[in-house]
């Protein structure tokens, strides 16, 4: 999966949720942070990797990895609410959910655009 792909694949996660909010229902979407398309190929092609990267490249990896994380729980606080029936209060964590995707997709086009070598 190169860049494009993996902002597709978070993109993609972000609106199953966002459809669950809009549509009050509980949210069964959410996957751990390992697990989603974006994690599988995150973890396996691109951060056990990291140190073959330069410095600049790394410190972008390593914003990626903690926003990706962060976003998952909110995404995870969403899905706890919704089944609870709080979908008020699920609605809360959406800027937080959708202020993490930002960010998550601004690191991911700079690492694209980055030096990748050491």
């Amino acid at each position: 999966m190169q860049h494009l792909r993996a902002i597709a694949a978070h993109a993609n996660y972000l609106k199953r949720v966002r459809a669950c909010l809009a549509e009050e229902v509980a949210c069964a979407c959410h996957k751990p942070y390992t697990d989603c398309d974006f994690g599988k190929w995150w973890y396996a092609e691109v951060f056990p990797h990291k140190a073959n990267f330069s410095v600049e490249a790394q410190a972008l990896i390593d914003t990626i990895d903690r926003t990706h994380k962060e976003f998952h729980e909110a995404s995870q606080k969403i899905t706890e609410l919704s089944a609870l029936g709080k979908n008020a209060e699920a609605k809360l964590f959406e800027t937080e959910l959708m202020q993490h995707s930002n960010r998550l997709i601004q690191a991911i086009l700079q690492l694209d655009g980055s030096d990748f070598s050491s």
